[in-house]
């Protein structure tokens, strides 16, 4: 008899239920009574305690076509958990699509003679009889050795083929068995599996539970699944189609296949081939049974990525995003779970895909911020994918031109294995950086180094990008008569202005509505646009060029085809000028684009926030690397009002190692990560007043004194929704940060009831806002 610890769904804690014919196991979906109603539950860990003053009830039954979690894979949920100051709840919802139904079909499999071969049975005398023969009667054997190890010998002719075998078995008629259990036997000849309802047509159910109870056949239930023959074409075209990688390439590729080390930071500039190394050894990997999951930041910006993988791995690549529908995410989850699919590619919640033999994962652009969630559980799938690389034997590779400090501080120090790519793929050139000073520029937008720059590409018939990091048209708009400005009422925002869709926008909460022209106070329409974006780049390059222009947005990329179709047109040159936020910059392939233009580089700069430099430098250089991609030579102006700024002069020099150097030594003075973690706890309420006394009491409470805490303060942005924000920051080493958060675990409990408060734990924060 077992106990287990059980997850009721919609619960908040842990229940101990009994398993009293020990048939349950970890990562089992169950049915269990609780509080007098029938409930779904999931097996999370075995129960230990010898002694328990509470009545427990048993493990009524599985749950029907239910999947079944393996350990490693409940342990990860555990550690998420755990780590990230989340629920259960929380956590398997994000894990596993709602709506995942397991379909399974029940095999006969004839008595595997592998395991005969371990048994007692064939040993001694036997072994030396069979040394000096070949064909043997089964008259012989029974005189010898007797009829039940005769019986079993015969099944190891359907073994032969297979070369698993290297006796001969030659029998009369009259020394057949009976004639029901040959003719089973007969009938697995040519097959390693049988449905069960198939055999139960063709044989008795009288004879073949004879057979199950003797050992000679056994009945599996298995996932059910496609022909293997469609993994079987696969694997060929795989081979067929591999690309030759240079030596550069073949060398990363290697030393991850062969390495010892499970973590690996490839670092390779913009447009060395990084992708191709990641698909060969994807490649290899898959051809010997291992799966590999690869994630991207974004998947509706890379439809090249996207072709590629279906190119390499036609139907054995699960494609997983948040554009999915609940159906359509569930049938890919149960392709990846059953085996069918072996390669996963797809953005963050892609780590959490069931895929079997789990070989590899890989961390496309791994510097990204959208790798982390920003709603419970909190999770970066970077921290997971290596929580989850240690748990299941994996190896991990994170690929960047860009690396986070981070993790080329992990490198530096052996934690990962730094791999390098120098060069760019068929010996491109690097684009030439040039910074301009906006300081002295009449246009708020273009340099007049820019507007030239852009003439000499268009007049030679190549392309150009254009990179400004604000979407919209204004993010504020001000009355020049009586000053009002326009603000959305549910949150202390200013509405930005998107004059494509003629509307005023929160980009907090989504609020909507119509733009009329005229100031809604005073009804002037003498009304001052500030603080450009893309939408007025756009209008603003239109009365330069008389050329087609495309702009690039989140606000574009809510339509689901809209970045297949806008890359494949751009890519076919029916556009010349391509204006975009940072969605632009991220692994696009344009092999026409000569010229790449940062209209104003100071946006993230400017932010309090301790990795603006970081950000910036990795911004601009990833767009940087989208000119001269092909064999013509690609240039790159930034604009800029602070071009003495340290930051600048790495970009312009492509100096990652230098702008790295500079920035872990800040790091390391003012003791930010990597050299401590950190936690931001966010209070919220509708109740401003009772809000400011609450924080304040907050605070005293879960005053830790080794570990730096700062606040409460209002977040930047103060209300949001109608919630009025606090933030509280801690900083502190590894193990500090570990006990306060077991101490505040233990505090927030006594908040659970308050309906007027609402906290939130984000570990490891990336967003401070």
């Amino acid at each position: 008899m077992r106990y287990y610890k059980i997850y009721v769904d919609n619960t908040r804690e842990l229940y101990t239920y009994e398993d009293r014919e020990n048939k349950y196991e970890i990562g089992d979906r169950v049915i269990v009574s609780f509080r007098g109603k029938q409930r779904t539950g999931l097996i999370i860990a075995q129960d230990t305690d010898e002694e328990r003053a509470y009545k427990v009830l048993p493990i009524q039954k599985i749950v029907e076509n239910s999947i079944k979690l393996s350990e490693s894979y409940i342990k990860l949920l555990v550690w998420i958990k755990n780590y990230y100051m989340s629920s259960y709840e929380q956590v398997i919802t994000a894990a596993i699509p709602s709506g995942l139904s397991i379909k399974y079909e029940s095999f006969y499999f004839p008595r595997d003679i592998e395991e005969f071969l371990k048994t007692d049975i064939i040993d001694g005398e036997l072994r030396e009889y069979f040394k000096k023969r070949v064909t043997v009667t089964k008259g012989a054997l029974t005189k010898n050795f007797g009829l039940d190890l005769i019986n079993a010998l015969i099944k190891m002719e359907l073994l032969l083929r297979e070369g698993k075998a290297n006796i001969t078995l030659n029998y009369s008629k009259k020394e057949e068995l009976e004639e029901k259990e040959k003719s089973v036997y007969e009938y697995f000849k040519k097959r390693e599996r049988v449905k069960e309802e198939s055999l139960e047509k063709l044989f008795s159910k009288k004879e073949l539970e004879k057979l199950l109870k003797s050992g000679d056949l056994r009945l599996e239930k298995l996932i059910k699944s496609e022909e293997e023959k469609v993994v079987e074409d696969i694997d060929e075209e795989i081979e067929s189609r591999d690309k030759q990688l240079n030596e550069e390439q073949e060398k990363a590729k290697m030393d991850i296949l062969t390495g010892k080390e499970s973590f690996f930071l490839l670092k390779g500039i913009t447009g060395s081939g990084k992708t191709e190394v990641y698909i060969s050894i994807i490649k290899s990997a898959f051809n010997e049974g291992k799966g590999s999951i690869f994630l991207v930041p974004e998947i509706s910006l890379t439809p090249q990525m996207i072709d590629r993988f279906k190119e390499e791995f036609k139907e054995n690549i699960a494609i997983l995003h948040s554009k999915l529908t609940q159906s359509e995410r569930a049938k890919e989850w149960y392709d990846i779970y059953s085996g069918r699919k072996k390669v996963v590619l797809g953005v963050r919640s892609a780590i959490f895909a069931p895929v079997q033999n789990l070989g590899y994962i890989f961390l496309d652009e791994e510097h990204e911020t959208t790798y982390k969630q920003d709603n419970n559980p909190r999770y970066n799938a970077k921290q997971v994918a290596i929580k989850r690389v240690e748990l299941e034997g994996a190896k991990l590779v994170l690929g960047s031109a860009t690396p986070s400090i981070e993790s080329f501080y992990f490198a530096q120090k052996g934690i990962f294995k730094l791999i390098e790519l120098k060069n760019r793929y068929n010996n491109a050139f690097l684009p030439e950086v040039e910074i301009v000073d906006m300081k002295g520029e009449e246009s708020l937008y273009f340099s007049k180094r820019l507007l030239d720059e852009i003439r000499k590409t268009l007049l030679k018939g190549e392309q150009v990008l254009l990179l400004l990091n604000r979407k919209g048209y204004s993010t504020y708009i001000q009355c020049k008569d009586c000053g009002h400005v326009e603000e959305c009422s549910h949150c202390s925002i200013k509405y930005s202005y998107y004059a494509s869709q003629g509307v005023l926008k929160c980009n907090y909460c989504g609020r909507v509505k119509r733009y009329t022209g005229q100031c809604s106070k005073c009804g002037s329409k003498n009304l001052i646009h500030s603080g450009k974006g893309v939408e007025r780049v756009e209008e603003e390059i239109k009365k330069y060029f008389d050329v087609r222009v495309i702009r690039v947005d989140s606000e574009m990329s809510k339509d689901r085809e809209f970045f297949e179709k806008m890359y494949y047109d751009f890519l076919d040159k029916k556009y010349d000028i391509m204006v975009g936020t940072q969605l632009i910059s991220k692994g696009l392939h344009f092999p026409d684009v000569t010229l790449v233009g940062v209209v104003n580089a100071d946006t993230i700069l400017n932010f309090p926030d301790f990795r603006a430099g970081e950000k910036t430098y990795q911004l601009v250089t990833q767009v940087a690397g989208r000119a001269g991609r092909g064999d013509k030579r690609g240039r790159v102006i930034v604009q800029t009002y602070q071009s003495e700024h340290p930051v600048f002069k790495r970009v312009k020099t492509n100096d990652y190692e230098g702008f790295y150097k500079e920035e872990i030594y800040n790091r390391e003075l003012l003791e930010y990560p990597p050299f401590s973690k950190t936690l931001n706890i966010g209070i919220s309420s509708k109740y401003e007043k009772y809000l400011e006394e609450f924080v304040k009491d907050f605070f005293r409470d879960i005053k830790y004194e080794n570990v730096e805490m700062y606040g409460p303060m209002r977040s930047m942005v103060y209300k949001v929704k109608d919630r009025f924000r606090y933030n509280i920051f801690i900083k502190g080493n590894i193990k500090e940060i570990n006990i306060f958060k077991k101490k505040l675990k233990l505090k927030l409990t006594n908040y659970e009831k308050n309906d007027k408060i609402r906290i939130v734990v984000d570990v490891d924060p990336i967003n401070l806002i």
